[in-house]
């Protein structure tokens, strides 16, 4: 939460620095009686003589794009995890798919195989549709994620 509190409290007109969490820990461990009071008279003994490394915060701007970064993972790995599900469990019914298929074409391929069995479709359609529904949001971010198509 410091990228957050130290943007509110700037926005409001306050001086803040971050400190080092590790050169400020490594310091008051030297304390011999360690209490909230005291650490905080540390924390003010250390900017009052300029005793630490200020932290660089990011923008929040660059976190915006970290945060469209890691959610475009995420829904790639869940694509592909749930996949790998739905082939181990066609390979049980003895249905074994191509090494290599698409992320589109997926879907069209194995839900035939699928329908055409009860106990399959009663168990799989759930895992597919939810795997076709989360793979259908991929596009979208991604293109959010990355404007100028570089990768």
């Amino acid at each position: 939460m410091s990228q957050h509190l130290f943007y509110g409290l700037k926005n409001n007109g306050f001086d803040v620095v971050c400190m080092e969490a590790r050169q400020v820990s490594a310091a008051l461990s030297a304390m011999q009686n360690r209490t909230d009071k005291n650490d905080a008279r540390g924390i003010a003994h250390f900017l009052r003589t300029g005793w630490f490394s200020p932290v660089h915060m990011k923008s929040r701007e660059a976190h915006g794009t970290r945060a469209q970064l890691s959610c475009r993972k995420a829904l790639l790995y869940r694509t592909i995890d749930l996949a790998k599900e739905v082939r181990g469990l066609l390979k049980i019914f003895g249905l074994r798919l191509s090494q290599m298929v698409q992320h589109g074409s997926f879907d069209d391929l194995v839900r035939p195989f699928i329908e055409a069995d009860g106990v399959l479709a009663h168990a799989m359609l759930p895992l597919l549709d939810g795997r076709l529904e989360i793979f259908r949001q991929f596009p979208d971010l991604d293109r959010r994620s990355n404007p100028g198509g570089c990768v």
